[in-house]
C-alpha cells in the first residue's frame, strides 16, 4: 500500500484511539522505529485518550469525528483543514461542550465613571447582582464631600485604593479594609479625596441626619 500522502502529526491521534488499521498502524510505527524522538508524541496522546470519556464504541473502520476533535482540543493543537467538522450536528455538539468563561476583566481606563447624586461623588459599578441584591463597584470623591448617613441592609466592604476616609472618629487610608455589618449605620467624609472599591447592597437605606 502507498503510504507517501500519510502525515504521522495527523495518524498518531488515530493510533492512540486505536482505530487504524493494520497496515495504518504498521505504517506509524515505523516511522517512531526510524525517528524515535516521536515516541513523546504518541505517549503524550495514549495519556490524553486514557482521560477522555468516550459516549460510544468506536468501530476500526469509521472512526466518530468527534473523538478525533476532542483529542485534538485536549492537546491545544489546530485540527488540520481537510479534517474539518463540517457535520452540523456535530458542531452543535462541540459547541455545547465549549468551556464556559472562567472570568470578566475590566481595565481601569474601561471603568464607566457616573456622577453621583451627592455632590463631589461618582462612582463606576461594575456588577449588579439583582438576586442577591448586591452591588460592586468604585468610588470616588473629592476632597471635602461627605456620603449621608445611611443603614446597611446587608454586609457593606471597602477597601481604600487611596486617599482618606473618616469613619466616626477613625480615619482609614490606602490598603485599608472596612467591613460594615447589617444594620450598623454610618456618614463616611473625607478631607483630602479617595478612591477606594466596595461591594454594598442594593437596599441600604439613607436616613435622616
Amino acid at each position: 500500500m502507498d503510504r507517501e500522502n500519510d502525515c504521522f502529526c495527523e495518524l498518531v491521534p488515530l493510533y492512540a484511539l486505536d482505530v487504524l488499521s493494520a497496515a495504518e498502524r504498521d505504517w506509524v510505527e515505523q516511522q517512531i522505529a526510524a525517528e524515535p524522538e516521536l515516541a513523546e508524541e504518541l505517549v503524550a496522546y495514549q495519556a490524553t485518550v486514557q482521560d477522555l470519556a468516550y459516549g460510544a464504541p468506536v468501530s476500526p473502520a469509521t472512526p466518530l469525528p468527534l473523538l478525533k476533535e476532542r483529542l485534538f482540543n485536549r492537546l491545544s493543537q489546530e485540527v488540520p483543514a481537510d479534517h474539518a467538522f463540517d457535520d452540523p450536528a456535530t458542531r452543535s455538539i462541540s459547541a455545547v461542550s465549549a468551556a464556559p468563561a472562567t472570568h470578566q476583566a475590566i481595565r481601569a481606563q474601561e471603568l464607566h465613571w457616573q456622577p453621583h447624586a451627592v455632590p463631589g461623588i461618582r462612582i463606576a459599578i461594575v456588577h449588579t447582582d439583582e438576586m442577591k441584591r448586591e452591588v460592586v463597584g468604585f468610588l470616588q470623591a473629592e476632597p471635602g464631600a461627605c456620603y449621608p448617613l445611611h443603614r446597611h441592609a446587608a454586609v457593606e466592604e471597602i477597601f481604600m485604593l487611596e486617599g482618606d476616609l473618616v469613619i466616626g472618629e477613625e480615619v482609614y487610608g490606602a490598603g485599608d479594609y472596612i467591613r460594615s455589618y447589617p444594620g450598623s449605620s454610618h456618614a463616611p467624609c473625607t478631607s483630602g479625596g479617595c478612591r477606594f472599591f466596595f461591594r454594598s447592597s442594593l437596599d441600604d437605606e439613607f436616613l435622616p441626619e
